[in-house]
Formats: structure tokens, sequence, C-alpha cells
């Protein structure tokens, strides 16, 4: 009779996990969906030229220079002028951003390229999107300056001399991305 009474605790014992062990089970329930979404548009233009077909190439009879060291159509240490370029981002459902690529632009020392704003605020220039019609239309002013100075540096004004009387060809890309927060 003890191992009778051995086996049923036991059994007792096991009925008592097994049963412990389905109270603790969980509900469980699995649910799939499907999803739909639509890409903002892009559209972005120089004058009435799509970004990437725009030709906008300059002589400097075409810059308008208020600080000018330079005559008879010629640049000079010291010189600042800029051009102006009207952007169209109406159409676009993102923020857009207009910079100068510096990694594509051939542009040679010690003259600088850079894009801003007509207030004279020099940088990347940014058009937050609006849905009101003509509410992105934004004025960059492509900047083109030869720094010159009284106290610039024997290298440098060798830089400078060493362009006397010679032909000053570059070429600026400028690329329109959209805006990327933290970027």
């Amino acid at each position: 009779m003890k191992g009778n009474k051995k086996i049923l605790a036991i059994a007792v014992l096991l009925l008592l996990i097994a049963v412990g062990y389905g109270t603790y089970a969980i509900y469980r329930e699995s649910a799939t969906g499907a999803g739909s979404l639509d890409a903002a548009k892009w559209s972005v233009k120089i004058g009435n030229d799509d970004f990437k077909d725009a030709d906008f190439d300059f002589e400097f009879t075409d810059l308008t220079c208020p600080t000018l060291t330079g005559y008879n159509n010629t640049i000079a240490p010291g010189t600042e002028c800029y051009i102006d370029y009207n952007i169209d981002a109406d159409g676009s459902e993102v923020d857009v951003v207009i910079e100068v690529d510096d990694e594509n632009s051939t542009i040679p020392s010690p003259l600088e390229v850079t894009v801003g704003d007509t207030n004279g605020v020099e940088g990347d220039v940014n058009i937050p999107y609006s849905a009101t019609e003509h509410g992105m239309e934004k004025t960059v002013r492509l900047n083109v300056k030869w720094p010159g100075a009284l106290d610039d540096l024997t290298g440098k004004d060798n830089t400078d001399l060493g362009l006397n009387d010679t032909s000053l060809s570059f070429s600026v890309k400028l690329t329109a991305r959209q805006s990327i927060v933290g970027h």
C-alpha cells in the first residue's frame, strides 16, 4: 500500500503541474493589414525651364556689381557681383533647398561662388512647402566674388597677380533637393 501512495502522490503532483501549466496560457490572435501611400510631388524650375534641364549661363555683363574694382567688364580682387534667378517650386509637396554643389562645380581660386537670398544672406536657400499658388516661388541670388583686402598675405597676392589679364571660366552646379529634417 505504501508503494501505491507514492504512485498516487506522484500522479496528483503531475496532475497539479499539468493543470497549473494550463492556467498560465495567454490569449493570442493575429491580424493582417494592408497600407496605401501616395508619394509627394516634385516640381522645381529655374525661370520657365525644368531645373534639371535649365541653362543658366551668364557673362560679366549679366552681373550686378555693387562692389566693382575692375573696369571694362573685368573683375579684380575686391569685386562682388551677383545675378538673380527665379526658382519656382510650386507643385512640389515637400520643402525644397537650393544649394551650390561644390563637388561638381569648377570654381578657380580665388573666386568664390555662393547662393543666397536677395536680402544678402548667403547659404542654402530654403523654400518651405506651401499649398498657396505662387507660395513656393523665390528669387535665388548667385553671388560671384573675388575677395581682396589690403591685409592679404603674400601668397594670396601672388595668386591674384597670377590671374592678371587672364580669362576666368568656371562652371557652377546648383542643386535643388528635398529638405530633410536634421540635414
